[in-house]
């Protein structure tokens, strides 16, 4: 019995060795598949076998949780925001929402859905415009002109208008940004 005992020990320890000289993580040994079967996406391929290849899909969106629903607006908060946009932020920012001649990020495409979107709440948008903009002079507007400037943005990025956008960081966190 001590005999096979050895020789379990030492092919154990001969298989260690070999996984260190290799620089293959036991883990990933412990994942790969049987010879013959493909490997899954990020799992390690068996003995001889090629890796799977690279995805390239984009992530899922994310799931809504519970009380979240996507955002809206009224067409009228989008109409009065675009007067005060056209006043106030297309010199930055440009008439087309894609930036402008002193330099102010697009408010549009993929620019606005990388850093607002893709399923994030309506409270980052709205609570960066109200509490950073105008730059010379930030919070100057209502919460309901900043709701309006929102709902104009959301409406040049595609957004469906519905409900009105509340003014309130506590409704906008439930509000989700995606498409």
């Amino acid at each position: 019995m001590k005999l096979l005992v050895d020789i379990r020990t030492r092919k154990a320890l001969l298989a260690l060795a070999v996984a260190a000289s290799a620089s293959v993580a036991l883990p990933a040994l412990a994942q790969a598949p049987a010879i013959g079967q493909a490997p899954a996406v990020g799992q390690a391929p068996a003995i001889g076998q090629a890796p799977a290849p690279a995805t390239t899909a984009p992530a899922a969106p994310a799931e809504m949780a519970a009380g979240d629903k996507p955002v809206s607006y009224s067409e009228d908060q989008a109409t009065r925001g675009k007067e005060t946009y056209t006043r106030v932020c297309a010199d930055c920012h440009g008439d087309d929402l894609r930036g402008g001649l002193i330099g102010g990020p697009p408010l549009r495409g993929n620019a606005f859905d990388d850093k607002f979107a893709n399923g994030s709440p309506a409270s980052g948008l709205f609570g960066f415009i109200s509490t950073q903009m105008p730059p010379d002079s930030p919070g100057q507007f209502s919460p309901a002109v900043y709701a309006e400037l929102t709902a104009y943005i959301l409406k040049q990025n595609g957004y469906t208008s519905g409900a009105a956008l509340p003014t309130d960081l506590d409704a906008l966190d439930h509000l989700i940004i995606q498409k």
